[in-house]
């Protein structure tokens, strides 16, 4: 029921990722929301077309956005809704970063089935579709992808901006581990394409910071659970996220430590 989604919201990303480099290039000024994070025009107008497109694609569907909720409020829950975060990164966008993105994620019945995530510097598309696969597309090239065994020296991705204590003693906990920092839903695409392993995350996050790019991990093979190692789940009464743990090798859980520990 999912496939026909992406040939239909390939040329939305795109053009959402066209307009915020057209706004990054004239000079992008941003505002702080009431969770003191910052929001632009282009995280305003992104989500604006994404959403028109949405209606327009899959009318009776609720449709979650960011901006949106920060505007006028969150909804109440749905059996199925998407969910968009415009822009996810906007402090690396403001700051002439490259590590920021574009998300669109489909959620039914607390999973994420569906995502598309889009890096607007690079042109880069991550799609998933869960239970069908995974692809990376560059241009007009579709590649498939799919997570790698866990190496000798796991490769960590870390968030750039939102790091904290709890995660380098946890990243301390795995032997020979790599930290890549990155920005935005970018390091679960890294993991879903073999580029790295595990993501731990104790800070904040939104739902729809992660429902995308979450899908875009189970359908190259991979997996995330919450604090007490369940599968992690959408549909929150606040949209908001707990800690959580990300990971390619579906046979690397038991070699991990956990983040309850």
């Amino acid at each position: 029921m999912t496939r026909p989604f992406l040939d239909a919201l390939l040329p939305v990303i795109r053009d959402a990722a066209t307009l915020i480099e057209q706004i990054r290039e004239a000079g992008a000024a941003s505002r702080t929301k009431a969770d003191r994070s910052p929001v632009t025009e282009a995280d305003e107008r992104a989500e604006a077309l994404i959403v028109a497109a949405l209606r327009q694609i899959d009318p009776d569907t609720q449709i979650v956005g960011e901006e949106a909720c920060e505007a006028d409020g969150k909804p109440a829950i749905a059996e199925r809704f998407w969910l968009i975060d415009p822009l996810d990164g906007t402090k690396s966008f403001l700051d002439g970063g490259a590590d920021y993105s574009v998300n669109i994620g489909l959620i039914d019945k607390g999973s994420p089935v569906f995502g598309l995530v889009m890096a607007p510097r690079t042109g880069t598309i991550w799609a998933g579709i869960v239970g069908d696969g995974a692809w990376r597309f560059d241009g007009d090239a579709k590649t498939p992808i799919r997570c790698r065994a866990l190496p000798a020296r796991p490769v960590v991705v870390t968030s750039r901006s939102h790091n904290d204590d709890r995660t380098m003693a946890y990243v301390a906990r795995i032997p020979g581990a790599d930290v890549k920092p990155s920005g935005s839903s970018l390091k679960f695409c890294m993991i879903a394409e073999g580029e790295a392993d595990v993501y731990p995350r104790f800070g904040p996050t939104s739902e729809w910071d992660t429902s995308a790019a979450h899908a875009v991990l189970l359908a190259a093979g991979g997996a995330m659970v919450d604090a007490a190692g369940a599968p992690f789940r959408y549909g929150k009464a606040d949209y908001l996220n707990g800690p959580f743990l990300a990971w390619g090798d579906p046979d690397a859980y038991a070699a991990l430590p956990s983040i309850t520990e």
